[in-house]
């Protein structure tokens, strides 16, 4: 049955992942970017990939650390407060929402190369 422009709307497609942050002493929420912020994203690391992106694991993370509701956690203008955070929990999140949002290391590399 071929879909129509509001069923394609209304589907909820940005799939929630739950979080175990012993560190934080909680859980939390990864989701699933939407394909606008997935190209602002890649079009910032193919912008600046001849200096390198500042704060890139902070920048993709406050795209996709949200609630229950699937409500962000971080606005943009706080990216310092992320980048203020544990590198090595921050990683093992970058790592499991990259997963999340079917990014791999190699889309990144072909991102760089581009």
């Amino acid at each position: 049955m071929p879909l129509t422009k509001d069923q394609i709307l209304a589907a909820d497609d940005l799939g929630l992942l739950e979080v175990n942050v012993p560190e934080w002493g909680g859980t939390l929420f990864l989701r699933v970017m939407t394909v606008g912020e997935r190209d602002a994203y890649e079009n910032d690391w193919i912008q600046n990939k001849h200096r390198g992106v500042d704060n890139f694991r902070a920048k993709f993370l406050q795209r996709v650390l949200c609630n229950a509701k699937g409500d962000l956690l971080f606005t943009a203008g706080e990216l310092d407060l992320l980048a203020g955070k544990s590198a090595r929990v921050m990683n093992r999140l970058w790592s499991l929402a990259m997963k999340h949002n079917a990014l791999s290391d190699e889309d990144v590399e072909e991102l760089a190369k581009n």
